[in-house]
């Protein structure tokens, strides 16, 4: 919370969470801002407030021993306050996993686990077989406790990159709703969100088979730098009452460069935001996954507008700024928070 933690503490804790991904729930919580709705509080008495509800802690998780109840008083009372409901929150949830996960060594080692992240948040997580996965913004992976038999498998909802651990005896395996991706160690990105009217796999590094088909076995396979492209269209095939089908059309293309080297297929995985000549519509449903915005069209004819960039640190409003130069729109934000496109 106060930003003082060494390099070398920091690796440590990263290395935990990549663990022990069911505590990044607690870390997000956390790493609110604590402070007091009328004023800021100095370091000494969120010290103080820490120390005080450390020995609290303490003196509850004594078995053998009643709590001692600490009576905040003067000026920290209120923040003690808010210390203790976040206190009790991360001993609810750490308690109720403890509860529910598996332990190492229990016969639900291939209980299935579930990584998820919020709009506006990404993570990243290391799983049992060593392949590390990063979940973009609005995502689910649902992998096992532990890889069993001759397989590894995985399940994505919106968008992650991933760094296959070699395994030649077991091929790893991601599916979404739309295709499955065979691996056996590479570098590749998947962008699948059930919202979204197409599915996209993108390789970096080795080689990767997309099953559109396992029934008819139909597969294409893709090289370094190339992404595939799957188009959903929903038709009715004629008027004697058919329901609507899916109809999906496999497109094989390059990798987008946009500057600098930089991909804008796998730029989110180091914090940055690109995209090349992307129409607006497009681009406003990237921002609402980054900033976990709601951003909403005035002027349909705005929708098609095509844009490219790449932003760093910069906030929704900056970055909207920034694309509204280019003369080819304008925005403004309601007192309820709403970006219109205008």
């Amino acid at each position: 919370m106060a930003n003082e933690l060494l390099p070398e503490e920091e690796k440590e804790l990263e290395r935990l969470l990549q663990q022990h991904p069911e505590a990044s729930y607690i870390k997000e919580m956390l790493m609110h801002p604590w402070k007091d709705r009328e004023r800021l509080f100095g370091p000494e008495e969120v010290d103080m407030a820490l120390r005080r509800h450390k020995l609290r802690l303490e003196a509850a998780g004594d078995a053998d021993d009643e709590p001692v109840p600490v009576r905040p008083k003067g000026k920290v009372r209120r923040m003690v306050l808010q210390l203790t409901g976040v206190a009790a929150a991360v001993a609810l949830a750490f308690f109720v996993g403890r509860q529910w996960l598996p332990a190492a060594n229990s016969p639900l080692e291939g209980a299935p686990q579930q990584l998820v992240t919020q709009k506006g948040s990404r993570s990243h997580i290391k799983l049992p077989d060593g392949t590390t996965v990063w979940l973009n913004a609005g995502s689910k992976l649902d992998y096992p406790k532990q890889f069993t038999g001759g397989k590894r498998e995985v399940t994505l909802e919106g968008e992650a990159f991933f760094d296959v651990a070699k395994d030649a005896d077991r091929p790893f395996t991601v599916r979404t709703k739309t295709f499955a991706i065979r691996v056996l160690g590479t570098e590749f990105n998947v962008r699948a969100y059930p919202q979204e009217d197409s599915a996209v796999t993108s390789l970096i590094r080795g080689a990767v088979e997309v099953v559109l088909d396992e029934t008819e076995n139909r597969v294409v396979r893709l090289r370094p730098n190339e992404k595939l492209t799957m188009l959903t269209a929903v038709v009715t095939p004629d008027n004697n009452g058919h329901n609507p089908v899916e109809i999906h059309q496999p497109v094989k293309s390059r990798l987008t460069e946009v500057e600098d080297s930089v991909i804008a297929e796998t730029a989110w995985v180091e914090n940055k935001l690109a995209f090349k000549k992307m129409p607006l519509e497009r681009v406003a449903v990237l921002l609402e996954h980054w900033f976990d915005a709601d951003i909403r069209f005035k002027n349909d004819n705005k929708r098609q507008v095509y844009l490219s960039g790449v932003f760093d640190k910069e906030s929704l409003i900056e970055v909207l700024k920034a694309l509204e130069l280019t003369g080819s729109f304008h925005f403004r934000q309601g007192d309820d928070g709403v970006i219109w496109i205008e």
